[in-house]
């Protein structure tokens, strides 16, 4: 890539939406757990194996476009791309490009935090850019020059991680290691405000 410059920060954040839509064909083989869950009056479990498989669909979603074409389809559309944090100009390598997919998983326990930190930086880096030692960039010139966002940051920051920890209690606690399930009707009815007072664990 002969320019590189630094991407409209609601340039990634669209195409972290758009991603999240396309992304949906990849959840194809669990389409029978989701319906049943949704419709069934009955418990629902499933393996925990399968459970976090589930997890992992945008993990391989995002390392298999990252090694094909240094970004994600979404990115791609919006002329974003992937790129090593030291020399823009090399290809980015499937090391860097699983730990990226890796890294993202924090959000499972500290939900938007580890992207809301980009609010700390010029560069607009993040806590995945860091682990995998990447940086994401576009051919065209930002409109206006990023600035340090610290009242911003630190209340997003603050408010995501305990949204996070929050949310990881919440599926840990639907998960029976003794006899290898996961409680999907709790794990439902923990992330439903009505029956939060009604949720309890054995």
């Amino acid at each position: 890539m002969t320019n590189a410059y630094l991407p409209s920060t609601w340039k990634r954040l669209a195409a972290n939406g758009i991603d999240e839509m396309i992304m949906i064909p990849f959840y194809a083989p669990f389409f029978g757990i989701f319906f049943t869950m949704l419709t069934s009056e009955e418990g629902v479990s499933i393996p925990i194996f399968t459970f976090f498989l589930i997890l992992l669909v945008p993990a391989v979603y995002e390392f298999v476009f990252l090694v094909l074409m240094q970004a994600t389809p979404a990115k791609w559309l919006l002329g974003l791309k992937v790129v090593p944090a030291h020399n823009f100009e090399e290809p980015l390598s499937w090391q860097s490009a699983l730990l990226r997919a890796l890294a993202k998983r924090l959000s499972l326990f500290l939900s938007l935090a580890i992207y809301v930190v980009a609010l700390f930086r010029y560069d607009r880096t993040h806590a995945v850019d860091w682990i995998a030692e990447t940086r994401v960039v576009q051919n065209v010139p930002r409109r206006k020059p990023a600035k340090i966002r610290w009242i911003l940051g630190s209340l997003f920051v603050l408010y995501f991680c305990v949204e996070g920890w929050s949310a990881a209690i919440k599926v840990i606690k639907t998960i029976d290691w003794q006899n290898n399930q996961v409680h999907l009707d709790e794990l439902l009815a923990a992330y439903n405000l009505e029956d939060l007072e009604d949720f309890e664990v054995e």
